[in-house]
């Protein structure tokens, strides 16, 4: 083996960001450009902090409901089962990239944020709510990762957070720079 195909051997520690299967679909087809976020319950203080500007994608299939989407984005569920990953892996398909981050303390600002996403004003005002008046916002861009990368489920992946870190080699890695 060469010193060149070692290095793409070797593993690094990456993000990814866990989020309802439906709502990646909706960034993913361009029917949103925003992540909402209060923080997991399983996060320190219940607060959500923005730990990478670049990071994977990934779907999660637990929580989520038509009654959480507007009606015009309740189609986004119809098939929504199809873009879960073999069993016991998780399949990266898509990288983010973090072009602004705020916060929001005040609710009439929710009202300039309704074209920009696809869940119902009642899911927002009740995140905005919860704990402390505010909601954080990350604007983002979307691309593909290609080849997708799958890696074995693990369970410290599960839990109600935002971030998970997994371990990839390198040669996987390049793609989230591209």
């Amino acid at each position: 083996m060469t010193n060149t195909e070692s290095a793409q051997q070797e593993t690094i520690p990456s993000t990814a960001f866990k989020e309802w299967a439906v709502i990646c679909r909706a960034i993913t087809t361009g029917r949103q450009d925003i992540i909402l976020r209060k923080g997991g319950i399983v996060e320190p203080g219940g607060s959500f902090q923005l730990l990478a500007d670049d990071f994977y994608l990934l779907p999660t299939f637990v929580h989520q409901s038509k009654d959480h989407l507007i009606p015009s984005a309740q189609d986004l569920l119809i098939t929504i089962d199809e873009d879960r990953p073999p069993e016991g892996t998780v399949e990266f398909r898509h990288k983010i990239h973090v072009t602004e981050s705020f916060t929001i303390s005040q609710p009439d600002e929710l009202a300039a944020l309704r074209p920009r996403h696809v869940w119902s004003d009642a899911i927002v005002n009740e995140r905005f709510n919860r704990w402390e008046k505010n909601l954080h916002v990350i604007v983002v861009t979307v691309s593909p990762v290609t080849p997708v990368i799958q890696i074995p489920w693990d369970d410290s992946y599960g839990g109600c957070k935002s971030w998970i870190t997994f371990n990839q080699t390198t040669q996987q890695a390049s793609c989230l720079k591209q």
